[in-house]
């Protein structure tokens, strides 16, 4: 199996099969990596939240080209810090078959690892499951902006979590098979 093939493996799985303890023990694994190839000793952790905080704010507002845009940069970048020899035109080919392009006339929506990422932060934020250190990263009114970001399928999910009609596994199996049929 070709270096390209298990990074696309390992992508397609943590887009679109891991569980929440999965996603936990993988960064948890990718953490420990990136101590390791920095040579830091450590990674300033809270640093990474807020920036990531303060890039989900600001791409609220944005227009949906530019953050499928910062999108395929981010994937670009890990793909390439996976596969530093990979070339530009195997690149583009990962890039358009797990992040196309939007087709003339094509809905604008939030690419679908923000979209999850949202999810995981406001049902996480919503079942009192956040601390409140994480709390402090999020601007005010964040909570109601992912609500309606949210489209009402996925409104739905969440609620019927929320209020216990459906469980932890219900809930991500649905939300999985939303993401899967996006576009």
């Amino acid at each position: 199996m070709s270096i390209h093939s298990k990074v696309t493996e390992m992508i397609e799985f943590i887009l679109n099969h891991a569980t929440r303890y999965e996603l936990e023990i993988l960064s948890e694994a990718l953490k420990k990596r990136m101590v390791r190839e920095t040579g830091l000793g450590r990674l300033d952790i809270q640093y990474m939240s807020r920036t990531m905080a303060e890039g989900f704010n600001k791409q609220m507002g944005m227009d949906p080209e530019h953050i499928h845009d910062m999108s395929r940069r981010l994937v670009s970048e890990m793909i390439q810090n996976e596969s530093p020899g990979i070339s530009e035109k195997e690149l583009k080919t990962l890039l358009d078959q797990w992040l196309p392009g939007k087709e003339a006339g094509q809905a604008t929506s939030l690419p679908k690892e923000m979209l999850l990422a949202m999810i995981t932060q406001f049902v996480s934020y919503s079942s009192g499951e956040m601390s409140e250190q994480e709390k402090k990263l999020f601007p005010e009114g964040w909570a109601e902006k992912y609500w309606n970001a949210f489209q009402p399928e996925i409104q739905k999910l969440v609620k019927d979590h929320l209020t216990d009609k459906i469980g932890r596994n219900e809930f991500w199996r649905g939300i999985r098979e939303y993401l899967t049929a996006m576009k």
